[in-house]
């Protein structure tokens, strides 16, 4: 039951004389009649907009009333409404109210009743007035039902791009929906003739369409067809369509009516589906000698895997390990470098007690704890050099004097259950090589010829002078180490392998595989090889192969010249920017001592500001300082003072970094003695003295004339 407001039942009245309103409202109320008063037209109106079933109006309320916004009302009705008008009037006053009459009777549904009326009279024409207008919503609900249930229907076509068709039969007329016409590739703003969809239909597929058609006009049976659409852009899209016959009275076709649906995607994907299923059909033909084939293949990559998965492994390990060393490196480069001070200042004092006093016991004191720090500064070295990873710094190495000064170093490297023996050939040329690496090559050899003797053994160390006998290195002599052991020795299958990077025969974590890679670089490096020759149980063998200096590298041997430390020019002066306090007295009171005028400065920054206030002939900083580095106040000066001559204090082992910023300038390796700073502080004041004028300039320039 459709429930209605309550306004849409009550009447409305309008009588403006006397109390006629009261009167008929009383009388409707008494027959359960609900009613509203108007006072006017306007009123009136307003009240109509806002829901009614009747309305009773006295004639006289249309004297002198303007009916417009009443008559518009009415005009605007839909289609559906046809509101009732009582119209209570006085005999023989028709012919005065003609024309309002006329206009309410033209544009609304009027009864007239004569007063005066009995109350019966005017409770039926209101009850009746009630349930036509009653009628009149239930027309509206139907029509509100219709209209809902169409927008849904149109909703589930559009949610489901369903397109709606109907084909009048005796006419030939299409009707679509805009879905329709889309599924057939047209334009929804243009009219779509049955022409048209025929014209759209596949060639192959019209005879099958006409047909089902056909055959649904003779049947009251429903048909489904699926056919390809030809789209104005010529391509194809498949359209489902599913459709029924309506018949008249005397069973004769009238129209077919259905729906026509998009169906291109599920005939692409039961396409690929079918094609599938033929692919699966050929692979289940051959599937035996596919599974054999493939059987092979993951078996190999199974192989290749296992391989992989093997070398990740020890290039993990040897990376930890690589990894560790580098760790130990740096922490023994830190600790060796400021060790390296300390054995530097006790050196330098050592050799200022030892120049300035005259007490032979003092001296042979002070030779003494020098003789044990050089030791120290020694090893020092060996340490720094062990840390560091340089470029290659070639030079004249008598290869005897080389490995006698490592022997300490073997001694605690192989440990006290293996003897060290040492067997050098006479006469055997300087080789050219990097004297720091050599040693690191050596110190490797050995190490590995410890662990092939696990229960000690002997190690022998052998230098000697040959000719290249094979084609592995240019002709010629060459000075060779050999490194022999009498351990385990190494398989015959492996010896093609020992030289590359990451290969080693050691337990994972017991070696990198980098040593003997290492070794064999720095000897290609210094232009010459490196070889090995060893049988299982028996021992190994590996065999430095060097080229010899040439003459012009060979220094001749020279005892300390005392000349290099005459005192020097009153009026060349020298900065020293050293971190170390202790470092920089040592350097200050030397210099002092030699003749020069020398100021000092604690950091680069100091120095840089030192420099500005006053150019120096001579500058010497050192290389690792805090805040600003050795490299940075070059860097700094240069931009200054282009061609003041520079020297560089350092113990650092990395000569790859100090060389990068060196250029022509001077190398100081800490610990040093007060003759090689002598020396090397002539050598860099006479670049000044070639150099003519520059001091002059450089003042002029730091004072900016």
């Amino acid at each position: 039951m459709i429930k209605r407001h309550p306004n849409e039942q009550r009447t409305l009245v309008l009588a403006p004389q006397g109390r006629d309103a009261e009167t008929i409202s009383h009388v409707l109320h008494l027959n359960q009649i609900s009613s509203f008063i108007c006072a006017d037209i306007g009123m009136l109106t307003n009240e109509l907009v806002a829901g009614a079933g009747a309305a009773l109006i006295t004639d006289e309320a249309l004297e002198s009333q303007n009916l417009a916004p009443l008559i518009d009302w009415l005009a605007a009705q839909p289609a559906w409404s046809d509101f009732p008008f009582i119209l209570l009037t006085q005999p023989h006053s028709m012919s005065r109210k003609s024309l309002a009459l006329g206009a309410l009777e033209s544009l609304s549904n009027v009864v007239l009743l004569e007063r005066p009326l009995n109350t019966e009279t005017l409770k039926r024409a209101t009850t009746s007035a009630l349930r036509a207008r009653r009628r009149q919503y239930e027309a509206r609900a139907a029509l509100q039902q219709r209209l809902q249930a169409e927008e849904r229907l149109g909703f589930a076509l559009k949610a489901g791009r369903l397109g709606a068709w109907e084909i009048d039969v005796s006419k030939r007329v299409l009707s679509t929906s805009d879905i329709c016409k889309e599924n057939f590739g047209q334009p929804i703003d243009r009219p779509f003739t049955y022409q048209a969809l025929l014209s759209c239909i596949h060639p192959d597929d019209l005879p099958a369409y006409q047909e089902a058609l056909q055959s649904a006009l003779g049947t009251r049976d429903g048909f489904v067809i699926e056919m390809r659409a030809m789209w104005p852009d010529q391509s194809i899209h498949w359209v489902q369509i599913r459709g029924e016959t309506r018949f008249t009275e005397d069973n004769r076709p009238q129209r077919v009516a259905g729906v026509s649906l998009d169906v291109t995607e599920r005939m692409e994907s039961a396409r690929q589906l079918s094609d599938s299923q033929h692919a699966l059909h050929d692979l289940n033909a051959t599937l035996e000698r596919r599974i054999e084939e493939r059987t092979c293949e993951l078996a190999q990559l199974n192989d290749r895997l296992m391989h992989e998965i093997s070398e990740r492994e020890r290039t993990q390990a040897a990376s930890i390990q690589g990894q560790k060393m580098e760790a130990i490196g740096r922490l023994t480069g830190g600790i060796a470098h400021d060790f390296n001070n300390l054995l530097h200042v006790s050196i330098g004092n050592l050799e200022l007690i030892d120049r300035f006093t005259a007490d032979e016991r003092i001296k042979r004191f002070t030779a003494t704890a020098r003789k044990a720090l050089n030791r120290g500064a020694k090893l020092t070295g060996q340490l720094l050099a062990f840390a560091r990873n340089q470029s290659m710094d070639l030079k004249a190495v008598d290869l005897a004097v080389l490995i006698d000064g490592m022997q300490e170093l073997l001694s605690v490297s192989v440990g006290s259950a293996i003897n060290i023996d040492l067997d050098y050939a006479t006469d055997v040329p300087p080789a050219l090589a990097d004297p720091n690496q050599i040693e690191m090559a050596i110190l490797n050899l050995a190490i590995n010829a410890r662990d092939a003797m696990p229960n000690g053994g002997t190690l022998l160390l052998r230098t000697d002078c040959r000719d290249a006998d094979d084609d592995l290195l240019k002709p010629g002599p060459y000075a060779v180490v050999s490194v022999t052991d009498n351990g385990t020795g190494i398989r015959a299958e492996h010896l093609g392998k020992v030289f590359d990077p990451f290969f080693t025969t050691k337990q994972i974590g017991k070696g990198t595989g980098l040593g003997l890679s290492q070794v064999y670089g720095m000897a290609k490096q210094s232009g010459g090889g490196a070889r090995i020759h060893s049988q299982l149980g028996e021992g190994t063998t590996v065999e430095l192969w060097l080229p010899l200096a040439p003459k012009n590298m060979i220094a001749p041997s020279s005892v300390e010249i005392r000349n290099d430390e005459a005192p020097g020019p009153s009026d060349l002066r020298i900065l020293v920017v050293e971190d170390d306090s202790e470092v920089r007295q040592f350097m200050v009171e030397s210099l002092e001592m030699l003749g020069y005028q020398v100021s000092a400065a604690a950091d680069g920054v100091a120095g840089l500001t030192a420099i500005k206030r006053e150019a120096p002939d001579l500058l010497i900083v050192d290389f690792l300082m805090p805040d600003m580095n050795g490299a940075q106040v070059i860097a700094a000066v240069t931009e200054i003072l282009p061609t003041l001559p520079i020297i560089v204090a350092t113990g650092y082992a990395d000569m790859r970094a100090i060389d990068e910023v060196i250029g022509s300038n001077f190398v100081l390796r800490k610990p040093f003695q007060i003759s090689e700073l002598a020396r090397l502080v002539n050598t860099a004041l006479s670049t000044r003295k070639a150099a003519g004028g520059r001091r002059k300039k450089r003042e002029a320039l730091v004072n900016g004339k």
